[in-house]
């Protein structure tokens, strides 16, 4: 029996609706175990709660218009979604901002749906393993955790696959609109927001008319216009090496070590940090420029996440090198399909993201990377099972030994994913047990008119309303200590 029959058999009676909604099923089933997990993580104490004390001053115009006026980021529209979400709360922090986080979730992953198109048995078949790399690529991981408390850089991902669907979708006077106001919303959330002009570019270079020549023209003058307003007129900088640690080598340098290193030549330093992060991206090694699996090697200290972690990416990025190959000719042709229109977005995206990275480098800032690496990873895996259609059963067998190595490998990732927000949730309780030791090195917070207030209720929901769940114990859970 060959293979292709038995495909036949399978697709034969159902029509592309049906398995595009059975897709949509277990998308949904996925976005409901994400959220569980999401709602057992209470709001962060660093990075949320002092941000919710700044956003509560004044009125949201005076936060608006104080946010563009700060000397390294330029996000008002990203504090403007935080106010207006505190104000609509009504004291319910923790309902509210979590819910807004899991409804981030289900968008994204319709829209990741909408842009692989499952309308076939092959298409349906790699939609679980499109998902795993979707959450479980390492890039995913901090982004889903670090909400601030609005997750803005989630919000750049769905920014970032809504562009690709309005860019491959048919051409409409209403999509250069859209693609515009799409740009402006994003770069004013948070800086990587920029990339979603690289999805409009990237598309366009490859045949994809969804965004007419004007519109794409447009999208290169806004980003020209938000490098000009943010670097001549209000003086926003970038950050500098005396920022941050940054990683290099086998470790990380804090900011004195940095400038004692590369203060007069920063070039090498820049260099170092968009190639790593290139390969980070398709072989999730460095992380945030340390090779911390090689230096575990070399100690012979490797431990079993770090192994499946670069299994998966390494035969993930193996198969989207197999599908560039297989169609060399219709892209030296020029020729573009809507799947090679997807990969081409991802590789334009890998590069523009690495770039962006050039001052430091970390997995949550490579996000919309990853996410289009996961888009790209089903395309190919749809190609390789497609191309087994003409294999008999005995021929068939390497190609499906690969498959379940490369699935496995992947769910592995994705169950790191969750046990990495449970084990967050840990640490964040630990947070709110602790606040007060924080509020002593940071006394400015609590002097804001409702300050103590908000720590009251937040402190109630993380440690009282959401108690801390039964600890997972045994030698198994060293396994997913990413």
């Amino acid at each position: 029996m060959r293979v292709d029959a038995l495909l036949n058999e399978s697709s034969a009676a159902p029509d592309a609706a049906r398995w595009r909604w059975l897709s949509y099923g277990y998308a949904l089933l996925v976005a409901i175990g994400v959220a569980y997990f999401l709602l057992d993580l209470p709001i962060q104490v660093t990075d949320c709660y002092g941000n919710m004390v700044k956003a509560a001053k004044g009125t949201l115009a005076e936060l608006v218009s104080g946010e563009f006026h700060q000397q390294s980021y330029l996000r008002p529209i990203g504090w403007a979604q935080l106010r207006i979400l505190l104000d609509v709360s009504g004291g319910r922090y923790f309902e509210w901002f979590r819910g807004w986080h899991v409804a981030q979730i289900v968008v994204l992953f319709v829209l990741f749906l909408r842009l692989i198109r499952p309308r076939s048995l092959a298409g349906a078949a790699v939609v679980p393993l499109g998902l795993a790399a979707l959450i479980g690529i390492h890039t995913f991981a901090g982004t889903v955790r670090e909400s601030f408390p609005v997750n803005m850089f989630l919000m750049v991902l769905i920014c970032s696959f809504a562009a690709a669907d309005l860019a491959l979708g048919p051409p409409r006077l209403w999509r250069d609109v859209a693609a515009a106001l799409l740009f402006v919303f994003a770069t004013l959330s948070v800086e990587s927001g920029i990339l979603v002009a690289v999805v409009f570019v990237a598309a366009f270079m490859v045949g994809a008319r969804g965004v007419s020549r004007v519109g794409v023209a447009m999208q290169v003058l806004l980003v020209i216009g938000y490098l000009v307003l943010r670097f001549s007129i209000l003086h926003i900088g970038s950050p500098g090496l005396e920022e941050r640690t940054s990683g290099f080598g086998f470790s990380r340098l804090d900011p004195s070590a940095l400038i004692e290193k590369f203060g007069t030549h920063p070039l090498p330093f820049y260099a170092y940090n968009v190639a790593s992060s290139l390969l980070s991206i398709v072989l999730s090694e460095p992380r945030e420029g340390v090779w911390v699996a090689t230096r575990d090697v070399l100690r012979g200290d490797v431990r079993v996440f770090q192994i499946f972690n670069i299994v998966a990416s390494a035969l993930g990025t193996a198969l989207i090198v197999r599908y560039l190959w297989r169609r060399r000719r219709e892209w030296l042709a020029f020729r573009f399909d809507r799947s090679d229109q997807l990969v081409f977005i991802f590789l334009a995206m890998a590069g523009a993201n690495a770039t962006v990275s050039y001052a430091y480098t970390k997995d949550m800032i490579l996000a919309t990377a990853g996410a289009f690496y996961a888009a790209a990873l089903a395309v190919a895996a749809r190609d390789f099972i497609e191309s087994m259609s003409g294999l008999s059963m005995a021929r068939a067998i390497a190609p499906m030994l690969f498959l379940v190595l490369l699935s496995s490998a992947w769910a592995l990732r994705a169950v790191n994913a969750h046990m990495g927000l449970r084990i967050a949730a840990v640490k964040v309780r630990t947070e709110w047990a602790y606040v007060d030791s924080w509020l002593e090195r940071n006394p400015e917070v609590l002097s804001e008119p409702g300050a103590g207030e908000m720590k009251r209720h937040l402190q109630e929901d993380a440690v009282r309303k959401h108690p801390l769940r039964p600890r997972l114990a045994g030698r198994w859970v060293e396994w997913f200590n990413d």
